[in-house]
C-alpha cells in the first residue's frame, strides 16, 4: 500500500473564517480592558486629588477662623474664665475650713447649691442666647463671678454659712459662660472642623486656664498679700478686682468698636452665624437642633457612601 500521508498541521475546520477572527477579537477585548483600567485609575487619581484639595481648603478655613482677632480674644477670655473658675474650685474649701473654721458638711452643701442653679440655665440656654447673645452672657458671667468672689472675701468665721447664699452665682457664672462659649465656637468654626473648634475651646479654658489658675492661685494663697490681707481673703479680693478689670476692658473695647462702625468683640448668634455661613448650635431651639442633627446624619451617610 502507499505510504501514509502525514497529517496536516491544521485541520480544515481550523482554517474557517470564524477561527481566523478569534485572535483579533481577543486583542480588542484586551485593549478595551486596558483602556477601562486606565480610565478607572485616572478617575481614582482625580478623586484623590479632589479630596486632597478639599482637605487643604478646609484646613485653610480652620486656620483663618482660628486666627481671626476676635476669635483669638474670645479664646483668651475663656482662658481667663477657666483660670478664675480654678481659683474657686481648688482653694475655696481650704479657705472655708482652715481660715474660717467651716465644716466639711458646709462644703458639700455648697457644691449641691451651685450645681442645682446650673440646671435651669442650661435648660433655657437657647432662649438666653436668642435674647442676650454671646456678648451679654459672657459679661454677666464675669459680673456674677466678681460678686461671688468679693462675697467670699467678706466672709467671717461667724458668717461662714452665708457661703450658701453666694453659691447660686456659680451656676450663673458657669452656665452662662459655657453656653455662650460652645455656641460661639459653633458659629465661628467651619462645619467640617467643629470638633477641632471644641478642642481649641477646651484647651484654652480647661487646660491652659486651669493650669495657670492652679499654679498662680496656689502660690498666691501661700505667699501673697493684697489690700492688707493674706491667704484666701487676699486671693479672692484680687480675683474680684481682676474680673472687674476684664469686664471694664471688654466694655471699653466693644464701645470703641461700635463707635468705629464695627461689630462688637463677641457678636450675637445671628450676626456670628451670618458671618460664618452656618447655623449656631442653639439659634433655632429644639427644632433647629433636630434639623441640624438630621443634616449631620445625612452628610455622614453620604461621606461613608463616597
Amino acid at each position: 500500500p502507499p505510504p501514509t500521508a502525514r497529517e496536516p498541521l491544521q485541520r480544515p475546520e481550523d482554517c474557517s473564517p470564524s477561527s481566523r477572527q478569534l485572535p483579533a477579537a481577543s486583542v480588542d477585548a484586551t485593549r478595551a480592558a486596558a483602556t477601562t483600567e486606565a480610565e478607572t485609575a485616572e478617575a481614582e487619581a482625580e478623586a484623590e486629588a479632589g479630596v486632597a484639595e478639599a482637605e487643604a481648603e478646609e484646613a485653610a478655613s480652620l486656620a483663618s477662623a482660628a486666627l481671626r482677632p476676635r476669635f483669638v480674644f474670645f479664646l483668651c477670655e475663656m482662658m481667663a474664665i477657666g483660670l478664675a473658675f480654678t481659683v474657686v474650685e481648688k482653694f475655696i474649701f481650704v479657705f472655708i475650713i482652715k481660715e474660717l473654721g467651716g465644716s466639711q458638711s458646709l462644703c458639700g452643701y455648697s457644691v449641691a447649691v451651685n450645681v442645682i442653679f446650673e440646671v435651669p440655665i442650661f435648660h433655657f440656654g437657647d432662649a438666653l442666647l436668642r435674647t442676650l447673645g454671646h456678648e451679654a452672657m459672657v459679661l454677666l458671667s464675669l459680673l456674677a463671678y466678681a460678686l461671688r468672689v468679693f462675697g467670699y472675701s467678706c466672709l467671717q468665721p461667724h458668717t461662714v454659712w452665708a457661703l450658701l447664699a453666694l453659691e447660686p452665682l456659680h451656676g450663673i457664672t458657669y452656665a452662662l459662660s459655657w453656653t455662650a462659649a460652645v455656641d460661639k465656637v459653633k458659629a465661628e468654626v467651619p462645619a467640617a472642623w467643629q470638633t477641632s473648634g471644641m478642642l481649641l475651646l477646651n484647651s484654652a479654658m480647661w487646660c491652659a486656664g486651669r493650669t495657670a489658675g492652679s499654679l498662680l492661685g496656689g502660690s498666691f494663697l501661700q505667699h501673697g498679700r493684697a489690700f492688707g490681707h493674706s491667704g484666701g481673703r487676699a486671693l479672692y479680693l484680687v480675683a474680684a478686682c481682676a474680673s472687674a478689670g476684664l469686664i471694664a476692658a471688654h466694655v471699653v473695647i466693644t464701645l470703641l468698636l461700635r463707635a468705629a462702625g464695627q461689630q462688637p468683640l463677641l457678636a450675637s448668634p445671628p450676626a456670628a452665624a451670618a458671618a460664618a455661613g452656618i447655623e449656631p448650635l442653639v439659634a433655632g431651639g429644639s427644632a433647629g437642633r433636630q434639623e441640624g442633627w438630621a443634616a449631620a446624619r445625612v452628610r455622614t451617610r453620604d461621606s461613608d457612601r463616597e
